[in-house]
């Protein structure tokens, strides 16, 4: 999502070119299965772009769009917005030559070439969830360079990590680019999460007939349950990243949490503004308290889950397969903040 930009030239360079493409837990619990290990391949689509701009062979170049595919067709359209050029080199050249998106290029190339631990955490996120989902498929990774446009990407068992999106939270073009309650969301340690995640989004997408809070609070439980099972060993406030003092005030404030969803009546409320403010990302949750962490519906969900998984000894793979009622769910959890 653009978001409103102070006045920077470098940072309105980027953006403003990239607006332009555009527009054109039971954790422990949980028992470890054998599995065979498989080592985490990551492509470098972004490394190996420039040398497609410049090729000459026509063969090499078709090569290069075969090996690729889809993702190849997904990031000149739909990222970068360039039409239904053949080949897209003449779009991608004005891309990579721009002198804004050459130093965020440069700058991805230079942060990762020494951060390399984000890749031993895909790894390990990506062996624990073969481990709790044994017959779910692994997805094809890839990187590319989005000019600060959406993280994770996934195209049918794709999934490419824009590395730009991860330079860390003191990257001086992400003062202009995002505000402060996202920009510790743009760490390379949140690549692994981030990812793993979005697999999951992908692999179990949200369906609900009915489409009250409650529902939409039980599923993104239901994810961030999978998560903290595939990341046993990260604390849950940390993956749905908050700051410590974010985690200390949903701790001491989570009965008056649950007395005021549950008084104001938003539990079964179906509207998609309301239920917007409570898990999508904001600085707060205004309906609720402006000291409040953003997405707490998210947090809300999550204790649900939790509890209803121990009650029911239910794993993370069982939780995502089950169609079952939220209001079930929270009934069976003897949740009550």
């Amino acid at each position: 999502m653009i978001r409103h930009l102070k006045q920077n030239s470098y940072a309105m360079a980027i953006c403003l070119l990239t607006a332009a493409f555009i527009a054109c837990n039971g954790k422990a619990s949980e028992a470890r299965s054998s599995v065979t290990r498989h080592p985490v391949t990551i492509e470098r689509f972004d490394r190996e772009l420039p040398a497609y701009v410049l090729q000459t062979d026509t063969a090499a170049a078709a090569g290069f769009r075969e090996k690729y595919a889809p993702f190849f067709s997904v990031y000149s359209r739909q990222i970068l917005g360039l039409g239904d050029a053949p080949d897209f080199r003449e779009g991608l050249n004005l891309f990579l030559t721009h002198e804004a998106i050459a130093q965020l290029y440069a700058d991805t190339e230079s942060h990762f070439a020494s951060d390399t631990a984000w890749i031993a955490a895909l790894q390990q996120g990506f062996d624990r969830y073969s481990e709790l989902f044994p017959q779910a498929p692994r997805p094809r990774l890839l990187t590319h360079v989005s000019g600060l446009n959406q993280s994770i990407v996934t195209v049918d068992s794709l999934l490419s990590i824009s590395l730009d999106c991860y330079l860390g939270a003191d990257y001086p073009l992400y003062e202009q680019r995002y505000y402060i309650y996202e920009r510790g969301l743009h760490e390379s340690g949140r690549i692994a999460y981030d990812a793993l995640e979005v697999w999951l989004r992908t692999r179990y997408p949200y369906e609900s007939k009915r489409n009250a809070l409650l529902d939409r609070m039980v599923y993104e439980g239901k994810i961030l349950y999978a998560l903290a099972s595939i990341f046993p060993e990260a604390d849950e406030y940390r993956l749905l990243g908050y700051t410590d003092e974010q985690a200390q005030w949903c701790q001491t404030n989570e009965a008056e949490i649950w007395h005021q969803v549950v008084s104001k009546k938003h539990l079964f409320n179906t509207e998609s503004m309301l239920i917007h403010k409570y898990v999508e990302p904001a600085p707060f949750v205004a309906v609720l308290h402006q000291d409040s962490p953003g997405r707490l519906g998210r947090w809300i969900g999550y204790q649900i889950v939790k509890r209803y998984a121990q009650e029911k000894k239910k794993s993370a793979a069982e939780l995502l397969a089950s169609p079952d009622d939220a209001g079930e769910i929270l009934a069976e959890s003897k949740y009550n903040g």
